[in-house]
């Protein structure tokens, strides 16, 4: 080891020593009745100097330091973070598919258009241009534009012909919605919040009408887009992409009927430096921790994973899940990617199972099917009543609930139960100027939904996430 960088670490010299090596050696030259007073000239160029040589040990100090993951910052921890194998997680899109609908016969929504989340007005722009036709396309919304009952219409669907004839206290839309699904060929559904339209979807590929068109009913057919958002921590609930902010030639609507996967913002020194301590430990293959420790490690985007397997040779009589198969629950990341690290870490003929499936084509040049599932979102409500500390500076209302919702995004992973005492912890760590507060938390189904406030803890599913948003925090002060 040398004198400086020893075994203990690296030894910079101090200010001190520096200043007492640089009069010593002006003496030698110059002799020793060399004026090197600190109040004299030569003094005030010493001290100088001295400065200079000390800023130059700070510099080789920090140097030394940025090779420690656990001093490092931004790019020098970047650096030691590859040394290991780990990348910095980059800031990745809100991602969301969804449903373009035209009131004509076909049309094309050109790659780029805008659409918006009525939760604070924020855009979503189309990935790839997407076409629609009425005889072949992902959903068809069928809508009664007044049809009557005791009156046979007929309706050539790409499934089959089906003729209605409503003779029942239905209304002729709740008929032809159970006549499409005992058809066992689609299935059908009420439009969100109508009772006038359905939708009609086949499982296994397009969906259509052809001509003749029955009289008193209005088509509405509808392909699947893909949405990203700007970069950064959002997301998009399921029903909450539904507005065109300017119009597109043949481009009537657009709905997503399943929550996006959430963005992310650029991973933090201190997230890095954990991931990477971690990162010893995730190389191994095959087992339920290691697929879900290189899910959460290498995959974008994933903010939590959690892998369980059937280990039996009949199915789980709870879950559904075949014998000899496992299932990941994933938030977050690229499903395409998803799949791809659950295809190179899962264990040798053993099935995947979920409710998504992707094709990933193996190195051989085969098409190998992945199935994950995609947890349900709980959505968490809080009213947060409180009191100022007037020796502080009162954070602002936007900044409490960013603070909370910085907060919530690292607390509630897969299954993790809303325990309001541990609220504090983001309100206090997050904010300032806040002197006494009352935290009541409330969950519904749905981002819509009615909550009911109370201060006890709730239970979160193994396979459900709590899910907090700006709009569903509620500040009330009190001074």
């Amino acid at each position: 080891m040398g004198t400086y960088v020893t075994p203990q670490g690296f030894r910079a010299k101090t200010l001190q020593e520096i200043r007492a090596e640089l009069t010593e050696g002006l003496k030698t030259i110059f002799g020793p009745t060399f004026e090197t007073a600190v109040e004299s000239p030569n003094g005030h160029l010493i001290s100088q100097l001295s400065l200079v040589h000390a800023n130059l040990w700070q510099l080789a100090a920090e140097v030394y330091a940025s090779r420690d993951p656990g001093q490092a910052e931004g790019v020098a921890l970047d650096w030691s973070a590859v040394l290991t194998g780990i990348d910095r997680k980059p800031e990745t899109s809100c991602r969301v598919r969804a449903t373009l609908y035209t009131d004509g016969a076909e049309a094309v929504i050109p790659a780029g258009s805008v659409a918006q989340r009525s939760r604070g007005s924020l855009d979503f722009t189309l990935f790839g241009d997407v076409s629609i036709d009425r005889t072949a396309c992902d959903e068809l919304v069928v809508v009664d534009d007044g049809s009557q009952r005791s009156t046979a219409y007929t309706f050539h669907f790409t499934f089959g012909d089906i003729t209605l004839n409503n003779e029942s206290l239905e209304s002729n839309m709740a008929r032809l919605m159970h006549i499409v699904n005992q058809s066992g060929m689609a299935t059908a559904g009420f439009m969100p919040g109508r009772t006038d339209a359905i939708y009609i979807r086949q499982g296994s590929g397009p969906v259509g009408i052809a001509a003749p068109l029955p009289q008193d009913f209005a088509f509405r057919p509808g392909s699947d887009g893909v949405f990203e958002a700007a970069p950064g921590r959002q997301t998009c609930e399921a029903g909450e992409l539904d507005t065109i902010p300017e119009a597109v030639d043949g481009w009537v609507a657009v709905y997503n009927r399943e929550a996006g996967v959430p963005g992310t913002d650029l991973e933090t020194d201190d997230e890095l430096r954990v991931r990477r301590a971690a990162s010893r430990s995730v190389r191994a293959c095959g087992t339920d921790p290691a697929i879900e420790a290189r899910l959460k490690a290498e995959v974008p985007g994933v903010t939590d994973a959690y892998v369980q397997s059937n280990r039996a040779m009949t199915a789980d009589p709870v879950t559904g899940r075949p014998p000899k198969s496992f299932e990941a629950l994933v938030i977050g990341g690229d499903d395409d990617a998803v799949a791809r690290k659950i295809y190179e870490t899962q264990p040798s003929g053993i099935q995947s199972y979920g409710d998504r499936e992707v094709v990933v084509v193996d190195s051989r040049g085969d098409e190998q099917v992945i199935r994950f599932s995609r947890p349900a979102a709980k959505y968490l409500w809080l009213k947060v009543n409180y009191s100022i500390y007037s020796e502080e500076q009162v954070s602002s209302n936007a900044e409490i609930r960013d603070a909370l919702m910085s907060w919530a995004a690292t607390e509630y992973g897969l299954g993790r139960d809303v325990i309001p005492d541990r609220i504090y912890r983001g309100l206090y760590t997050g904010t300032t100027g806040i002197g006494q507060a009352e935290i009541l938390v409330a969950v519904t189904n749905t981002p819509d939904g009615t909550p009911v406030y109370g201060s006890g803890v709730i239970g979160i599913g193994h396979a459900e996430y709590a899910s907090l948003a700006a709009e569903r925090i509620t500040l009330t002060r009190s001074n």
